[in-house]
């Protein structure tokens, strides 16, 4: 266990619960049956840890479901019942898969999505004695998990003593996350100087260690910041990704910049690099911003012409701008879209375009999306056809 570690964590009050001996570990088998759609529909939460767990239980297949497992982490912190992810992830402890490191590090990551690096802490703490080595890429989980804690003084801290503490060198992972956290409260400078510490250390930086930098550089110190950055990369012959270029646009949308924007999204293709959905989204919502709900549409005609699928963000952007221009049909095909992608979308944005598919008189279109909503693996919308009287309370409301 490392000094700096138990040092971070003198809150904790922790209770050593002994690992399940070979004997005693529950015989293998196959689980019942089960899908996110059930455990979506499941709407009591205790009974849906009880269903994790007896399901983990019976089946190692079922403990290696990663999408289950988001899934029914993030309802469980969406509701707050923090107790009952402490419950399932102490259970996952005890069976003979945390002896390997990438089943150890995954819940690490999971109680980082939950926000409870405390508890991440302490499984990390935990890890020899439960008979699973530490290396550095479980130390790079718990970096991660404080970044997404936004722990950042303990990022700090863990960076500059558990590595010495294990025996292990950072990697570019490690740093990389360093130089988020770093960025992240505006050390953006320490964040640059980190590159030379990672040639004096033999760590080759990636473009990620150099998008990263670009976002924030664009971000708190304008374009010109941004482009030290992107000079910086030419000298360590850094291969640019869509990302970079995205960075690059928003930087110059930003900046006001409209025309050399368009002009480097057309040269793109010649750079070697494809858009994606969020190169388009940098136009979309600056059109959205602006009111120009047209050439917001062009842009998405645009991206649906290069077949690069609309994402939640996309649909964030112009749901609310359909409506407004009493485009539910076009606002319908894009809730359509979101669906078949499974991606979980505001609710309340859903029942707009419903609502307006109904005060159009497009009923089936309308009963369509409730029933889409009604069959979503993820999220249980509580959608529902407005009767005449709902219109008339909604009229009277706004008066």
């Amino acid at each position: 266990m490392s000094n700096s570690a138990s040092r971070l964590r003198k809150i904790l009050k922790t209770q050593k619960t002994a690992k399940l001996s070979p004997q005693n570990t529950p015989k293998l088998g196959s689980a019942l049956p089960i899908s996110i759609k059930a455990l979506a529909e499941e709407l009591d939460l205790d009974e849906l840890a009880k269903k994790i767990n007896h399901n983990a239980t019976l089946s190692s297949k079922f403990r290696s479901r990663h999408n289950i497992y988001d899934f029914t982490i993030a309802r469980l912190a969406n509701a707050k019942r923090y107790n009952l992810i402490e419950d399932i992830l102490d259970t996952h402890k005890h069976f003979q898969d945390i002896s390997r490191e990438g089943y150890a590090l995954r819940l690490v990551s999971l109680y980082a999505k939950a926000g409870m690096f405390d508890h991440a802490l302490k499984l990390f703490d935990e890890l020899p004695e439960l008979g699973c080595p530490r290396t550095v890429k479980s130390f790079n989980a718990l970096l991660k998990a404080a970044v997404e804690s936004k722990r950042f003084d303990e990022v700090f801290t863990l960076f500059q003593e558990v590595p010495a503490d294990l025996g292990i060198s950072c990697d570019v992972v490690s740093y990389n996350t360093l130089i988020h956290a770093l960025c992240e409260v505006g050390k953006l400078d320490e964040g640059l100087l980190m590159i030379d510490e990672m040639r004096a250390k033999g760590v080759s930086p990636s473009v990620v260690t150099f998008n990263t930098l670009l976002g924030a550089f664009y971000r708190e110190r304008g374009f010109e910041g941004g482009e030290l950055i992107w000079g910086i990369m030419d000298e360590y012959d850094v291969v640019r990704d869509v990302r970079s270029y995205n960075l690059k646009l928003q930087g110059l949308v930003d900046e006001g910049e409209l025309e050399k924007a368009v002009a480097l999204f057309e040269s793109l293709e010649s750079e070697g690099c494809k858009p994606d959905v969020g190169t388009f989204n940098v136009f979309i919502k600056k059109y959205c911003d602006e009111g120009d709900i047209e050439e917001a549409k062009r842009w998405y005609y645009v991206l649906l012409e290069s077949c690069v699928p609309p994402n939640s963000i996309t649909f964030s952007y112009l749901v609310p701008k359909f409506c407004d221009d009493g485009e539910y049909e076009l606002a319908f095909e894009l809730c359509k879209k979101m669906f078949k992608r499974q991606f979980v979308v505001d609710e309340a944005l859903l029942q707009l375009v419903i609502n307006g598919l109904v005060k159009e008189s497009k009923i089936q279109e309308a009963e369509e999306l409730v029933e889409l909503g009604k069959s979503n693996s993820f999220v249980q919308y509580g959608l529902v056809i407005p009767s005449d009287n709902t219109e008339k309370q909604e009229q009277n409301n706004s008066l």
